[in-house]
């Protein structure tokens, strides 16, 4: 699984087979087969690790933070970095039904639902202002993937980022967001 896992990561879904898999692990073309039944059942089990692992990034960002502005702002960073830093298995996330809508803001998602609670706790606490928190999170979540996916789509202003410039972009268009909600 790890290798499937890094071949996608750098390679893209379209460069993993079984084959390839067994090739790049150093076992026999047979050995895959044992594990997973075909190719989409391997590459459904590597996008849930992807999801995983994005998942994780988005927790650890938030966790220590005091504040929910704060919180707010790091899982930004951390869903943008994520697309930089690994923008093939992003873009395995976006394709794969199973586990995309985690990440595309259904209505009763995990993550969304975190995110309309750190609204509310900020609004409760004065840092964010009373307007209606799923308009705010609806131009959190569009702002957000929209310069992830700017991102993974190699747009002209943003094709080469680093982790660290996708840090400070995120950060400074969380900000341009909040100064327009009423923010600074």
């Amino acid at each position: 699984m790890e290798t499937a896992f890094r071949l996608v990561d750098s390679e893209g879904v379209e460069a993993l087979s079984m084959r390839a898999l067994a090739r790049e692990a150093g076992v026999s073309s047979a050995a895959p087969f044992r594990h997973f039944a075909d190719k989409q059942l391997l590459v459904q089990a590597v996008a849930e690790r992807a999801s995983t692992e994005l998942q994780r990034k988005l927790d650890d960002a938030s966790d220590d933070r005091q504040d929910a502005l704060t919180q707010f702002r790091a899982m930004t960073v951390a869903y943008v970095r994520f697309a930089a830093e690994h923008p093939k298995l992003f873009q395995l996330l976006q394709q794969t039904p199973s586990v995309s809508g985690a990440f595309l803001g259904e209505l009763n998602d995990e993550r969304r639902l975190k995110l309309i609670a750190l609204i509310y706790e900020g609004q409760n606490a004065g840092l964010i202002p009373d307007a209606d928190p799923e308009l705010i999170a609806l131009s959190s979540e569009a702002l957000t993937h929209g310069l992830a996916r700017m991102i993974v789509d190699r747009h002209p202003r943003v094709r080469d980022l680093s982790s660290e410039d996708a840090r400070k972009l995120a950060l400074a268009a969380t900000q341009l967001l909040q100064t327009g909600i009423g923010l600074s």
